[in-house]
């Protein structure tokens, strides 16, 4: 049985790699296939940071090496608690 969706969870193709992330959880049973295959889940989850002026949010796909500082609205966007 797939675990419910939640927000920031990532699922993995076991043939072709593809990734996808969850940017907000709905109502209903999400059991996502690729390459006519169940996906399946990985232990890492995306970060998200939301603008406290607009409430514009991004999604964190992979961290690079150096420091990330997102911005919007000339204000520091904020790291979301998990």
């Amino acid at each position: 049985m797939t675990p419910p969706s939640v927000r920031g969870m990532v699922y993995w193709c076991p043939v072709c790699g593809a990734e996808i992330g969850v940017m907000a959880a709905r109502h209903g049973e999400f059991c996502p296939r690729c390459c006519n295959k169940p996906m399946d889940v990985l232990p890492r989850r995306l970060s998200f940071f939301i603008c406290p002026v607009c409430g514009s949010e991004i999604g964190v796909v992979k961290e690079g090496k150096g420091e990330f500082l997102p911005s919007c609205c000339n204000t520091k966007m904020l790291l979301e608690a998990a």
